[in-house]
């Protein structure tokens, strides 16, 4: 029962990867209809152009509205053919739970070779990543040169993203991208005195300046944090998390061998943010912290940090523009509500990783395949989803922003957007990793012993350097029972 279990672990695991995909809008006119029609009709004289993806299913519908749907309907010559190189409906229909390959490669060989190659591949950073490193992609750089493909107005976030990936050289493009800024409340700031935060800030400046606009109080609704690294409340581990993702930082080496927390690094780490949080400067997991004052009375704004003044800066998405400027505009609608005066600026980076920021990334990224049958109709769908004249319908995007700067705009008036496209995005996570959260999925419960851990320390019950030799010694008693049975789930983390 044990192992049927785990197996169903492993499969709703499979289920929860996926690729980022950026939602490309299809194009209303009048001659769609007749123009489709024409597209979808297999002839002689239509080329086809094999796509790949990680995941997909039966319905690919959804991917080519994502992806292809425009480009389709220009080029009724070309017929689009979606390759999964794991087929999600397969899975979900097989009652046995296959335990699929984790090493995603052997996946994605199976559809880049062959007598079939897919020409065009979609993928994240880390699957991207991969296949450069692999030398099943090949370098874009030669055809942007060769037909003067402009970059000017490419957002550096997105290029510098997609060229560390490649060693410097582009193998890549992606039409949309995620990002974050450092938004701060202008009235918490006047009111303390202090000055405002400003673009390329690092993090303890950040922390430093958040001190100063913290108020303490036991009384919760009168407490202001100086910094949340959310706009709601959220378990301080994770968030400490986030903090360090940029210094990739490993629990366990990538073979799963051995533990490698008791370290300089984990140790300032976990020093600094137990001690922002011990200080009230941001929250802490307190479970009164979560209980509204009005529970009868519903507001919009409930249970945001930022919104209702308790937190005087987060980190929000790019996203959050639109919310903040619609509560703005229906301020006078929200009872007892004090609107809040709210600026914006790049997310602080660390000095050992300049420039690189959290809650930043790139997904949804299109490489050509070195087997590629149809190379020159390839490197065309990629210019075309990667253009100016796509970007300017992608601008309607809420929730990403369009890789053509000139059209990453936003309905809040006079403000400056540079601060989301300037930044590099998280490095890509280690393939290795991901094998083995695959293989031994018990591993991911090393993240509860930590977790419970941490708590101690910023409840003052342990101290960093006690902790940190705990989740070692545990961790890697761990690691040993998944080296003996790979499929083995920790139901306690006392196991």
């Amino acid at each position: 029962m044990n192992h049927i279990n785990n197996n169903r672990r492993l499969w709703r695991r499979w289920l929860s990867f996926g690729i980022c995909a950026a939602l490309l809008l299809p194009l209303i006119s009048e001659s769609r209809h007749t123009a489709w029609a024409e597209a979808s009709k297999p002839s002689a004289e239509q080329r086809v152009l094999r796509i790949g993806s990680l995941w997909s299913g039966e319905d690919d519908s959804s991917f080519r509205q994502q992806f292809t749907d425009m480009y389709e309907l220009q080029h009724p010559e070309i017929k689009l053919e979606i390759i999964p190189a794991i087929n999600m409906n397969e899975l979900r229909f097989d009652s046995t739970y296959p335990e699929v390959n984790p090493d995603n490669m052997e996946n994605i060989r199976a559809i880049m070779g062959g007598a079939q190659p897919v020409d065009v591949i979609v993928g994240d950073s880390t699957l991207v990543k991969s296949l450069v490193e692999h030398n099943l992609v090949q370098s874009l750089e030669p055809l942007i040169a060769r037909d003067q493909y402009d970059l000017s107005n490419m957002a550096p976030t997105m290029l510098s993203g997609v060229r560390e990936l490649g060693g410097g050289s582009l193998y890549a493009l992606a039409p949309t991208f995620m990002s974050s800024a450092l938004y701060f409340n202008k009235g918490i700031f006047d009111a303390a005195g202090a000055g405002y935060p400003t673009d390329g800030m690092t993090w303890d400046e950040v922390f430093a300046l958040a001190e100063k606009v913290t108020k303490k109080s036991t009384n919760k609704d009168k407490r202001i944090y100086g910094f949340s690294m959310n706009r709601y409340m959220s378990d301080p581990f994770w968030d400490m998390q986030t903090y360090v993702s940029p210094l990739e930082l490993a629990m366990y080496d990538n073979k799963g061998h051995k533990m490698e927390v008791n370290q300089t690094q984990w140790s300032q780490a976990w020093t600094t943010y137990s001690q922002l949080v011990k200080k009230q400067i941001t929250p802490g997991l307190n479970g009164m912290d979560f209980i509204e004052t009005e529970r009868s009375s519903y507001s919009p704004v409930q249970g945001d940090l930022f919104l209702t003044g308790k937190a005087a800066m987060v980190i929000g998405e790019y996203d959050y523009l639109n919310e903040l400027a619609g509560v703005s505009r229906n301020a006078a609608k929200i009872k007892n509500y004090n609107p809040v005066d709210w600026g914006f600026v790049t997310v602080p980076t660390f000095k050992e990783k300049p420039g690189v920021a959290v809650g930043t990334w790139v997904g949804n990224m299109m490489a050509i395949n070195t087997m590629a049958a149809n190379k020159e109709d390839a490197w065309d769908l990629i210019k075309f989803v990667n253009s100016n004249d796509v970007a300017k319908i992608k601008a309607h995007t809420r929730g990403e922003l369009t890789s053509r700067k000139d059209y990453i705009t936003t309905k809040v008036p006079s403000v400056n957007l540079e601060s989301f496209y300037t930044l590099k995005p998280l490095p890509a996570n280690d393939p290795m990793m991901n094998i083995l959260q695959t293989q031994k999925p018990g591993i991911s419960r090393i993240n509860d012993v930590g977790r419970q851990l941490f708590t101690e320390v910023y409840q003052g019950k342990r101290t960093v350097e006690s902790a940190l030799k705990a989740w070692e010694k545990q961790g890697n008693t761990m690691l040993g029972t998944l080296e003996k049975d790979p499929t083995y789930y920790f139901d306690s983390i006392g196991d």
